[in-house]
C-alpha cells in the first residue's frame, strides 16, 4: 500500500510542477524588478541598492531571520538551486522531480517547499528580493 501512495504523491507533484516553476520564475522577476526600482530611487544618493550589472541588493535579512527557516527541510538556497536548474534546463515535470531528488530532496518535501516558499514570499518584498539575490548567485 505504501508504494501506491508514493506513486500517487509523485503523480500529484508531477502535475503541480509546471505551476511551481512558473511561480518561482515570477517571484525572481518581481525581486529583480524591485531591485531595479530601488536602484533608480536610491542609486544616485549613495545608497547601494544595486548596480547596473544586477549586483545583489542589501536586503538587511540576517542569516538567523525566522523567515529563512527551511520548509520541509528545504532552505531558501536549495529551493533557488532547484528552481533555477528547472528554468535553465527546461526541465519537464519528471526532470524537476529528479533534479530535486538529485539534491537529496524527497518528492513530498519538494512539493511542500515548492508551495511554501512562494507563499512565504508573497507580500514580503524584502524576502522576495533576498530570494532574487540567492537565485542570481546559485
Amino acid at each position: 500500500m505504501g508504494l501506491f501512495k508514493q506513486m500517487k504523491d509523485l503523480r500529484n507533484v508531477a502535475a503541480q510542477a509546471p505551476g511551481m516553476v512558473a511561480q518561482a520564475q515570477q517571484t525572481a522577476a518581481a525581486a529583480q524588478a524591485y531591485a531595479a526600482q530601488q536602484h533608480a530611487a536610491y542609486g544616485a544618493t549613495g545608497y547601494t541598492a544595486a548596480n547596473a550589472f544586477g549586483a545583489p541588493v542589501n536586503t538587511g535579512i540576517a542569516a538567523d531571520d525566522p523567515r529563512l527557516a527551511p520548509i520541509a527541510g528545504v532552505d531558501l538556497v536549495m529551493y533557488a538551486r532547484i528552481s533555477k536548474a528547472a528554468s535553465q534546463e527546461g526541465l519537464n515535470v519528471d526532470g524537476l522531480l529528479l533534479k530535486a531528488q538529485s539534491f537529496g530532496v524527497p518528492a513530498e518535501a519538494w512539493q511542500e517547499a515548492a508551495a511554501g516558499w512562494p507563499q512565504r514570499m508573497r507580500g514580503d518584498t524584502q524576502l522576495a528580493v533576498h530570494y532574487g539575490n540567492v537565485f542570481g548567485q546559485v
